[in-house]
């Protein structure tokens, strides 16, 4: 109950501190002077990153043929899981998805989701380098530095990537060590974890082996592109006019909030704290930043719940119509 109570205490606090710089009747008249067509535009933005993001799960998972809109449908309701769970339990939606609907172990669904997520923090990191060009004012160091620093991680980033199967390796023979050491009822335990660690490390080796990088890379790019045109098109609905760069650099700092260890439900409160900070730094008001804040992860969140209940019923019928033979059989 605690595990749950906490991240729960923590989003919370976090909203109801920005609602004390806002009121309700700000958030309904953002809401009321929404212009459907830039919403559509930016739900169409979020279809579309999806379908990026499912390609790019087809061509890092080496064991399974899954069709592109299986994986269509295992994203969306991971993208959902992410919003409504706590603790970054989210997180383990997608290995569950993968393995309830193809049967594919839970290790290799874990290891193209991290390989995926190192793909991401490559992006994230290009991408804002790229768009604090703009903003150097903000900054107070050289930009040589900002570059180095940068160029520094995504190196970093690049060897954890291709070393990762024997870093882990190298930790389940630790854990095998360790394990020695324990008494009995940790013991099984300790053998359990360093088990499924070996079989991490094995996916890796075959997911580097398949050699899709410029493809996945390819998706990453595309996928975040569309996220940052939701982000803009949503702002445009919203009433707000400002330039694409300014929703990449403002928008790119909520994302690097939203994936700080923090324990929160969901992504709620944290996303909104950091897109107030983002886009109260390239000009909007207080008001305006956490209102909009606010609105886009609410017209997001609605537009995810819609889309995941359409695949939750299609996947539902699609089991049920192969279970049928087998049933009418027996």
């Amino acid at each position: 109950m605690k595990r749950f109570l906490i991240p729960i205490l923590v989003t919370l606090g976090i909203i109801l501190l920005l609602f004390t710089q806002i009121s309700l009747k700000d958030l309904y008249a953002l809401f009321r002077s929404m212009d459907p067509g830039w919403a559509l535009l930016g739900s169409a933005g979020y279809l579309l990153a999806i379908l990026a993001r499912a390609f790019r799960y087809k061509w890092l998972i080496h064991s399974r043929n899954i069709s592109i809109p299986d994986l269509f449908r295992i994203s969306v309701l991971y993208h959902l899981s992410l919003m409504v769970l706590p603790s970054k339990l989210g997180e383990l939606s997608y290995p569950y998805f993968l393995n309830r609907l193809s049967g594919m172990a839970m290790t290799e669904g874990l290891a193209s989701l991290i390989a995926s997520r190192i793909y991401d923090f490559i992006t994230i990191l290009i991408i804002f380098f790229v768009a604090s060009i703009g903003f150097q004012g903000l900054f107070e160091v050289h930009p040589l530095w900002l570059a180095l620093l940068s160029a520094l991680s995504i190196a970093l980033t690049f060897l954890a990537f291709f070393y990762m199967s024997g870093l882990l390796k190298g930790f389940s023979k630790a854990l095998g060590k360790v394990s020695k050491w324990v008494n009995a009822d940790r013991h099984k335990t300790f053998q359990w974890v360093q088990g499924k660690t070996n079989d991490i490390a094995q996916d890796f080796d075959a997911i580097q082996a398949k050699r899709t990088y410029l493809p996945v890379t390819l998706a990453s790019l595309a996928s975040w592109g569309f996220s940052y045109w939701m982000f803009y098109a949503y702002l445009r609905g919203f009433g707000i006019s400002t330039s694409m760069l300014n929703v990449v650099f403002a928008s790119t700092i909520a994302i690097i909030a939203n994936v700080l260890p923090i324990s929160g439900l969901g992504n709620w409160g944290i996303l909104e704290a950091g897109w107030a900070a983002g886009f109260m730094l390239v000009g909007l008001s207080k008001v305006d930043a956490i209102a909009t804040g606010f609105g886009v992860h609410i017209a997001l969140f609605v537009t995810s719940a819609v889309m995941a209940f359409f695949c939750w019923i299609t996947l539902k019928k699609r089991r049920n119509s192969k279970a049928l033979p087998a049933f009418t059989q027996g």
